[in-house]
This record gives structure tokens, C-alpha cells and sequence, in this order.
């Protein structure tokens, strides 16, 4: 009975012990914001990050006043993004930590290059949450951190933010890893940037960034950009490949009958379906997406009201929904990048077609699938009494 009541003391003893490997976190820097840039010499890399201030974030938060930013940067070039990071620890006097990371933002010179040694070495990094977004941006990539947080705390928020409401793509780390392992393509968001005009900064001029449309990717290599119009009809017909695209909003015009008029849909609910279909010529694919909207605008010359009019406003808003698929899609045949990931559903549910087409995918694909699209909506609120 002793032995048993030392055994138990023992027991609890042990629990009460520290962990001998312990970090403090305020030994910690964490990492918010990952901006990778092609080096200005060849073969190199530019690495950088981006990381909130905790002194002056508990400074701000006592004193309810913006004493200055509560995010610092800090960039370092070399051979590889490895020995980058590590010239960067040596200047800071607190740990790196990536295991918050939000965001990750590719330079455009750096995605024409290749991107393959960043994935691999994001995917060896057992800390870096696979569901950080990624996207890409039409200068350096390092130029995004000066973007005004306006709405914010941190530039890594609203980047993350811009993928997240999924607005056009929610591409994240796990995303492009899966693509390139399976051999077909991917798209991630591509960034604005500028100047702009904020009241709220005392009448000055701030960084601005927003999201312009889509940058393609083949394996790890960039092949070609699309604009926001084709990039939101491709966000709706990839539905869970772009994070379910939210609110899309058409206008629609028409000139028949002797009257003018045009009206604008807005989506609250949007899908969409890939079916497989093998032919004797081969694989083809139909792309159904259907959507419920409502009418946010109508003007109509002849004073006809929206019940009247919703025949031909419906037939109007499935004709362009079904134009600017057709019009993406084409333009990924071209930069040969299967970026609704075709080939996926050929590997599922034909294997042993899929083992004969994969390795000469991206020309097949560009050359002989056939892709249709069918477009079936309805408007749900004419915003007319009956």
C-alpha cells in the first residue's frame, strides 16, 4: 500500500516538471508575410518578411494612440531562399518563427523564372501551415509590404484577407502542391499596385493593393496572366478549386424591339459541376454552372418592368456567363496550363488513360479536349411588385 501511495506521488511529480525545451514568446519573431523576388544577380534570391512589433503593439493598445507601424520588414539576398533566411536571423536578436504564416507573395520576375525551389523548400518546412495563401504580383514582390493596412493591423492581413472572402481565387500552399504532383496547372491571385488617395491618412497618398485577375502556372514555371473578367468567369466554373467564388455580378445589355436597356445580376449563390465524358476521339468535358441572382439594376427605354423583361435578361446574362468561360478556358488552352484541373477528374475515373496522357498532358490538353460549357440561371428578386 506504501509502494503504491510513493508510486502515485512519483506520477504527479512528473507532470509537475517543465518542458526542457521550452521557448519563451518573447524569444519568438513571427512570421506574418513571406515575399519571394528574383536576386538582382542571376541565380540568386531575394527573401522577405514581414512581422508584427510586439513592443509597439503593446505600446498602441495602452495608449489607444498609432505611435508608428506594428510591423517591420526585413529583406536579405543570396544563393538560395535557405541561406537567405538564415542572413536574416543573424540580424535579428529574436528566433524566426514561420508557423503563423498568413500570406505568401511572388514577384513576377520570379514566377517567369521558376518557382520550384520555394515549393520545395516550403514543402520540407514541417511548420508552414499548408493553408497559407499565395499569390503573385505585377512588381517586386518585397514593394507589397508598404501597402497601407488601412482597414487592418498588418499588409499580411489583408492579403490574406483578399483569398479568404474569395472574391476571385483562394489558391494556398497545399493547393499548388497538389497540382504540381499531379501534373496539371494551377492559379493564384495576382495583385494591383499603386497610389491612392486616403482621407483617413490626412489627405496623403498611400500603397494600395487589390487583386487584377489571375497568373497561370505549369508545373513551377508562370505561363501567362488572364484579366479580371476572364478570371472571375474561371473562378465560378473551378467552384471549390477557387474557394467557391463569392458574389459575382454581371450587366447585361440589349437593343431589340425598337428599345434600349441593360440590368445587372448580382449572384448570392453560384456553382458549378465538371462531368467526364470518353469518346473514341478521347476525353471531353462539360462544365455546368447555374447561379441565383438578383436584379441590381434595369434601365429600359420602353419603360417595361423586370417581370416583363426577366426572359430576356436571363437569356442575356446565360449568353455572356457562357461567352467569358469560353473565352477563359481558351486562353488556358493556349499557355497550356489545365488550370480546372482536368486531368484530376480524367485520373479518377479513367486511370488507365490517364497513365498514357500524363506526361505529354499540357499539349493534349491544349490541342484535343473538347471543354463545353452550359450556363442554366435564374432570377430570384426582379425588385418589381407584382
Amino acid at each position: 500500500m506504501r509502494a503504491l501511495k510513493l508510486m502515485v506521488i512519483l506520477a504527479v511529480l512528473f507532470n509537475l516538471t517543465g518542458c526542457w525545451s521550452k521557448i519563451e514568446l518573447n524569444e519568438l519573431t513571427f512570421i506574418y508575410g513571406l515575399f519571394v523576388d528574383a536576386g538582382e544577380e542571376p541565380g540568386t534570391v531575394e527573401v522577405t518578411i514581414s512581422s508584427p512589433l510586439p513592443n509597439r503593439l503593446l505600446a498602441n493598445t495602452q495608449s489607444g494612440s498609432t505611435g508608428g507601424t506594428a510591423y517591420s520588414s526585413v529583406s536579405k539576398t543570396a544563393g538560395s531562399i535557405t541561406d537567405a533566411i538564415i542572413l536574416i536571423q543573424k540580424d535579428l536578436s529574436r528566433r524566426l518563427e514561420i508557423s503563423h504564416l498568413k500570406a505568401i507573395v511572388i514577384g513576377k520576375k520570379y514566377a517567369e523564372h521558376n518557382i520550384e525551389e520555394m515549393l520545395s523548400w516550403l514543402n520540407r518546412q514541417p511548420e508552414v501551415p499548408l493553408g497559407t495563401y499565395i499569390m503573385a504580383s505585377p512588381v517586386k514582390a518585397k514593394d507589397i509590404v508598404a501597402l497601407a493596412p488601412i482597414f487592418e493591423q498588418f499588409p499580411s492581413q489583408v492579403l490574406m484577407n483578399f483569398s479568404k472572402l474569395n472574391m476571385v481565387f483562394a489558391e494556398t500552399l497545399r493547393d499548388c502542391l497538389i497540382a504540381r504532383a499531379s501534373g496539371v496547372g494551377y492559379a493564384m491571385n495576382y495583385l494591383s499596385f499603386g497610389e491612392k488617395k486616403e482621407t483617413s491618412e490626412k489627405g496623403g497618398t498611400v500603397k494600395w493593393a487589390g487583386i487584377s485577375g489571375l497568373m497561370l502556372f505549369n508545373d513551377a514555371k508562370m505561363t501567362g496572366t488572364l484579366d479580371e473578367k476572364d478570371s472571375r468567369a474561371l473562378a465560378w466554373a473551378a467552384g471549390s478549386l477557387a474557394g467557391k467564388f463569392a458574389l459575382p455580378l454581371y450587366t447585361v445589355e440589349w437593343n431589340e424591339n425598337g428599345h434600349k436597356g441593360k440590368a445587372s445580376g448580382l449572384f448570392y449563390k453560384s456553382s458549378s459541376s465538371i462531368k467526364l465524358h470518353m469518346t473514341p476521339e478521347g476525353p471531353e468535358f462539360l462544365i455546368r454552372m447555374k447561379g441565383k441572382a438578383s436584379l441590381t439594376l434595369m434601365q429600359d427605354s420602353a419603360g417595361l418592368t423586370a417581370i416583363e423583361l426577366g426572359p430576356l435578361i436571363t437569356r442575356l446574362l446565360e449568353e455572356k456567363i457562357t461567352e467569358d468561360t469560353n473565352r477563359a478556358i481558351a486562353k488556358t488552352k493556349e499557355y497550356r496550363t489545365d488550370v480546372l484541373q482536368l486531368g484530376m477528374q480524367l485520373e479518377w475515373h479513367r486511370p488507365k488513360e490517364w497513365a498514357q496522357l500524363k506526361e505529354q498532358w499540357s499539349d493534349y490538353y491544349k490541342n484535343h479536349v473538347p471543354v463545353r460549357v452550359s450556363t442554366q440561371i435564374s432570377l430570384e428578386d426582379l425588385g418589381t411588385v407584382k
